[in-house]
C-alpha cells in the first residue's frame, strides 16, 4: 500500500507566526462588537470566501456578482454561477458540522465534494477511476501527476487516521490545517473541485477547533492577491510526479506559506476589528445588542402589540417548552415583559419600556 510520509519542523518563522495568530484570536474573542456590525461582517466575508475560492479555480464573476448569485435563488444553469452556489453551499454546510463535529471522516470528504460538483448530499460519490493530470493551461506541460487511482482511497484513510490520533492531538491547529490541505490537494482525489474542497476542509478545521474568528477572516483573499506564491508554495519545487519525492516530502516551506497567510488576516482582521470596537462605543444603540431572534421577535410585537410562546415557537419551528424557556430569559434580560400579569394559560408578552420607545 502506498504511502505518503511528510515531513515539517518548527522554524522561527512559523513560530512567531503562531504567536500573531493567537494574539489576534484573543482580541477577537475578548472584544465583543455589536450584532448588527458582526453580522455585516460575517455576511461580507462569506461572500469574499466563495469568490476568492472560486476566483482561483477560474471563475469569472466579481464581488458584486457572486453577492447576487448568494442572495439570488433564481435558477440558473451558467457554470460560474452553479459554482458559485455549489461553493456557498458546501460552506454553509461545514459550517453546521463544526458545531457538533470536529473529525475529519471519509464521509465528510464526499459529501463537501457532492455539494461543490453540485450534487445532493446523498448522492453515491467516489473518488477518480482514472489517473488525471494537473496542466498549464497555456503550454500543456505537466504541473503535476498525482498518485494512481488504485492508491487514491489507501492515501486518504491515512490521511484522516493521522488527522484524528491522539499522536498528533498536541500539533497546533493552524499546522493541521495547513497539512491537511496540503495532503487532500496532494491527493488529488477527484477529476474536478480537489483545490476548492482542500482550502473548505481546511476551513471547517479552523472552525471546529476554535479558530474562526467568528467568521470576520478570509485567507482565500491572501491567496489570490498573489497567485503566483500560492502555486509556487504548494509546488515547491518538487518534482512534478507524485512517487518521485511528493510522497516523502519535506513541506515545511508550504507550512511557513500557509501559517504566515493565516497571522497577516488574523492581524488584519484583528486591527480592523479594534478601530470597529472603540467607534461603536460612542456610536452603540440598543437595537445593536439584540441578535436575529431577538430583533424577529421586537418586529413582531411593533405590528401586533404583543405575542405569545406559541408565536415564537412556530416561527422558529421548535417546542412549545423551549420557546417558553427562551421567554423566560428574556424576561430575566428585561426584554419582554407580561402584558397582563393576570394570565395564567396562552400569556402575552410585550417588550419592556426601554426596548418599545428605542426601537420604535
Amino acid at each position: 500500500m502506498e504511502k505518503m510520509n511528510l515531513k515539517w519542523n518548527y522554524t522561527n518563522k512559523i513560530v512567531n507566526d503562531l504567536l500573531k495568530i493567537n494574539r489576534a484570536k484573543e482580541v477577537i474573542d475578548l472584544l465583543e462588537l455589536p450584532v448588527s456590525i458582526e453580522e455585516e461582517i460575517k455576511k461580507e466575508s462569506l461572500a469574499k470566501r466563495v469568490h476568492y475560492s472560486t476566483k482561483i479555480e477560474g471563475n469569472n464573476l466579481n464581488l458584486r456578482e457572486v453577492k447576487d448569485v448568494i442572495e439570488n435563488t433564481k435558477n440558473s444553469r451558467e457554470r460560474n454561477v452553479l459554482e458559485v452556489r455549489n461553493y456557498y453551499n458546501a460552506l454553509l454546510y461545514l459550517n453546521e458540522e463544526s458545531e457538533k463535529n470536529n473529525k475529519i471522516t471519509e464521509d465528510l470528504i464526499l459529501k463537501v465534494h457532492n455539494l461543490v460538483s453540485g450534487k445532493h448530499l446523498t448522492y453515491k460519490n467516489s473518488y477518480r477511476k482514472e489517473q488525471n493530470v494537473v496542466a498549464d493551461s497555456l503550454t500543456g506541460k505537466i504541473v503535476y501527476m498525482p498518485p494512481e487511482a488504485k492508491d487514491i482511497s489507501p492515501l486518504i484513510k491515512q490521511m484522516i487516521k493521522e488527522f484524528n490520533c491522539k499522536e498528533t492531538e498536541d500539533i497546533p491547529i493552524p499546522i493541521k490545517a495547513g497539512i491537511l490541505a496540503y495532503e487532500f490537494v496532494t491527493i488529488h482525489p477527484f477529476w474536478d473541485g480537489n483545490g476548492r474542497c482542500s482550502r473548505l476542509l481546511a476551513t471547517y478545521v479552523l472552525k471546529a477547533y476554535g479558530y474562526d474568528l467568528k467568521g470576520f477572516y478570509v485567507m482565500e483573499e491572501f491567496y489570490d492577491k498573489n497567485i503566483d506564491e500560492y502555486y509556487k508554495s504548494l509546488q515547491m519545487n518538487l518534482h512534478h510526479n507524485f512517487y518521485f519525492g511528493r510522497n516523502n516530502a519535506d513541506i515545511t516551506k508550504w507550512l511557513e506559506y500557509f501559517i504566515s497567510t493565516m497571522a497577516n488576516t488574523f492581524e488584519t482582521v484583528g486591527n480592523r476589528v479594534k478601530e470597529i470596537y472603540i467607534s461603536s462605543k460612542e456610536e452603540i444603540s440598543i437595537i445593536d445588542t439584540l441578535d436575529k431572534r431577538e430583533r424577529w421577535i421586537a418586529n413582531y410585537i411593533i405590528t401586533n402589540k404583543k405575542i405569545k410562546a406559541k408565536d415564537i415557537a412556530n416561527h422558529f419551528k421548535i417546542n412549545l417548552d423551549t420557546a417558553n424557556n427562551w421567554v423566560k430569559k428574556w424576561i430575566e434580560k428585561d426584554f419582554l415583559i407580561r402584558l397582563d400579569n393576570k394570565q395564567i394559560r396562552s400569556v402575552d408578552y410585550t417588550l419592556t419600556e426601554k426596548y418599545f420607545k428605542s426601537i420604535k
